[in-house]
């Protein structure tokens, strides 16, 4: 008999509202959402269609308007500041499109950002940073700045980042939208790896289908509410 897989992730009944003034604007409309640990899922959806609330949200950025989420057991939507940046620094991993690297810190200061937040950049995890910068093809680099990298390097410094405390969620909102097709298949196969052997639960909003397809599982929204979900045979990119 094969065994339920935990719940990493539950969303319940999630709403977000924006104010603008007088104005008000629904982002989120009730969304309902249970993402098992060590899954790797997709969210799809035109713009405006609340997928990166939806995700700001898991990620403890912004706060719901009504609904709770659940992060590995802990409900976070009632958490003060520092709690919620402590949940953010040690159990989940961001990565964006905009890559949001420190300028001024060299390639191994910001994958060991994380961890000298805690005081952590011990000579072993810095060892194990640039092990990390190694696997993924960036070996020669850890004293350069991001300036000096290209934007496929510069979105692979981002990923060691997002994995060096060893997250038990990674979240990326188009990580690989301004890679080309090359660089974006590594970052693909980077966290597929990461997810099957760590049982990382990896949640990643895109537009594009191929993405999707590596995944297995996608979620189509539309009008802050989701659409469908779809079951997708996994490719290897």
């Amino acid at each position: 008999m094969v065994s339920a897989r935990i719940e990493a992730i539950a969303v319940n009944d999630v709403t977000k509202t924006y104010f603008t003034g007088k104005i008000s604007y629904k982002a989120l409309s009730g969304v309902t959402l249970s993402i098992a640990k060590g899954e790797f899922v997709t969210v799809l959806g035109p713009s405006g269609s609340g997928k990166t609330t939806l995700m700001n949200l898991i990620g403890t950025l912004d706060r719901p308007t009504s609904g709770s989420i659940v992060l590995d057991g802990t409900d976070v939507s009632s958490l003060n500041d520092n709690s919620l940046a402590l949940i953010r620094n040690r159990k989940i991993g961001f990565i964006f499109q905009s890559y949001n690297l420190v300028p001024y810190l060299t390639v191994l200061e910001n994958v060991l950002l994380p961890l000298m937040v805690d005081g952590k950049d011990t000579p072993e995890n810095i060892a194990k940073a640039k092990g990390m910068l190694v696997e993924i093809g960036m070996e020669g680099t850890f004293n350069k700045k991001p300036n000096e990298l290209s934007g496929g390097q510069q979105q692979r410094v981002a990923i060691a980042r997002s994995l060096i405390n060893d997250p038990s969620i990674i979240l990326g909102d188009e990580p690989t939208g301004n890679l080309d097709s090359k660089t974006a298949d590594a970052v693909l196969n980077l966290l597929t790896k990461v997810s099957k052997e760590k049982d990382t639960t990896v949640l990643i909003v895109t537009h594009d289908p191929h993405v999707a397809s590596v995944s297995e599982r996608s979620i189509y929204m539309k009008d802050g509410l989701i659409e469908r979900h779809v079951k997708n045979p996994r490719k290897e990119t």
